[in-house]
């Protein structure tokens, strides 16, 4: 036990005075006891910065840094500045982790060398009336691979997640990647586990669920799409299509199609949105088509049919599913 490598566990803290503590001493309570747990209370105006500081009283792991509201990437980038572990764990404020989270994690880290290990979730409503659709628990093993090889695998059997506090990360890996998280945007997970697990030279899984994700009707997962909303979709796009044809040559297909999923994302989130909202960001949506088609597609003829317009997606969409079910009757 004297010689487990330091954990740093990163903690943004946002208006979650409810459910705080019941997410720190999930960490505290950890049978992995050699820890740093870094408090980032980004500008909260409920109580959360208080217990913050009442939880550096109690226990000598704990930090606290406060500072001015620039959301959930700014807080996770401060955390990480701040860091010395041997390994990075990111968990989310209204969320907390099994007892044995990190022994499990670390232990695999260790035993494979792995740059990135990836493991399970429980989600949970936050109340009775509210149900969970989201399902984080991996359906299939992998053994320890290039993170490339991984990524292939998850995305082809629609195991892939890209919640952050799914992922053990080693420091000195994020470090020498300069992997950060974007400011100023939602839906940042999706540039972060994608660019980590492809960046990765070793990535091994842990077949156990230890985190537990709360749903709750005010979360960034639930609320009303908007503008931002929008915008971050695209700017998730562009990242990761950047970072692929710089990063990655070769075998890239199943890289572009995970891109040419997220750029679908892109015209359903515009959809959601208000007739306000849809107005200002119209032309937004002709560059990013543009944008699309400039990149064939990624591949993907329906989503280039979806660029063209409605007309062309319906007509795309009614002859595959006739050409569907002749090629079924065939069978």
């Amino acid at each position: 036990m004297e010689n487990q490598a330091l954990i740093s566990v990163i903690i943004p803290v946002y208006n979650v005075e409810e459910y705080l503590r019941e997410c720190v001493d999930s960490v505290i309570n950890q049978t992995y006891k050699n820890t740093e747990i870094i408090l980032v209370d980004d500008g909260s105006t409920d109580s959360s910065g208080k217990i913050c500081d009442e939880y550096v009283e109690k226990d000598e792991r704990i930090s606290a840094i406060h500072q001015k509201n620039g959301g959930l990437s700014a807080a996770r980038n401060t955390g990480l500045a701040n860091a010395v572990g041997k390994y990075i764990y990111f968990l989310d404020s209204d969320d907390y982790i099994a007892p044995n989270a990190l022994e499990s994690l670390y232990g695999i880290a260790e035993k494979e060398g792995s740059e990135v290990v990836f493991f399970d979730a429980v989600s949970f409503a936050d109340t009775p009336d509210f149900t969970v659709k989201q399902n984080y628990v991996r359906k299939n093993a992998y053994k320890t691979d290039t993170g490339y090889n991984i990524f292939k695998a998850l995305t082809r059997n629609n195991d892939f997640h890209s919640a952050v506090p799914l992922l053990f990360i080693d420091r000195a890996f994020l470090l020498n990647s300069d992997l950060k998280f974007i400011p100023g945007i939602l839906h940042e997970d999706m540039v972060f586990t994608y660019q980590a697990l492809c960046g990765a030279l070793r990535v091994s899984q842990c077949r156990e669920a230890l985190y537990y994700r709360r749903y709750r009707k005010d979360s960034i997962m639930t609320s009303k799409k908007t503008k931002k909303h929008f915008l971050s979709c695209v700017t998730v796009c562009r990242l990761n299509a950047d970072f692929t044809e710089k990063t990655l040559s070769g075998d890239a297909d199943a890289a572009y199609e995970y891109i040419a999923r997220c750029s679908f994302n892109v015209f359903n989130v515009y959809e959601k949105l208000s007739n306000t909202d849809k107005k200002s960001c119209k032309t937004k949506l002709r560059d990013f088509k543009e944008f699309v088609l400039q990149n064939s597609a990624f591949g993907s003829t329906a989503l280039k049919m979806r660029c063209y317009g409605k007309a062309f997606w319906f007509i795309y969409k009614v002859f595959e599913k006739t050409v569907g079910r002749l090629m079924k009757g065939k069978k």
